[in-house]
């Protein structure tokens, strides 16, 4: 399955984003994906700052639990460099209908960050959650 690149990017406070309808080989975008990738790319417009919240919570998780120094990520950074750190965000749509923002850190590279978003964001690589003072709680 590859992914179907929306052109332009969205234009985000945190940065730019590009949209991907992953797609069987060939394949192209129900309309119902398409309405789904516009909803999505409005809430990254528009709330942009939620999602780096949720970043920098996620950092600072990875700084606690030691995984830093293993992919050589300074710790200590603020909200404001956190970024600095991240090699991607793109907004995701699968066939099935399901929505994400995928980060792709620098300090977790191998599971990444997946955003899943139901009109918001309704959980965090799979698992609901609350965010309580920059700290990622698990429901």
């Amino acid at each position: 399955m590859g992914p179907w690149l929306s052109n332009p990017v969205v234009h985000t406070a945190i940065g730019d984003m590009p949209v991907e309808l992953r797609m069987p080989s060939g394949g192209r975008p129900s309309a119902a994906m398409l309405e789904l990738a516009s909803r999505l790319s409005e809430y990254a417009e528009q709330h942009a700052e939620d999602i780096l919240d949720l970043i920098y919570a996620h950092y600072r998780y990875a700084e606690a639990s030691e995984w830093l120094d293993f992919w050589d990520v300074p710790t200590g950074l603020t909200r404001a460099q956190v970024m600095g750190e991240v090699d991607s965000v793109a907004l995701v749509v699968d066939p099935d209908l399901v929505a994400s923002v995928y980060v792709n850190p620098r300090w977790d590279p191998e599971h990444k960050l997946d955003l899943r978003f139901e009109g918001t964001i309704t959980a965090v690589n799979g698992e609901a959650f609350d965010l309580v003072d920059g700290t990622l709680v698990r429901r």
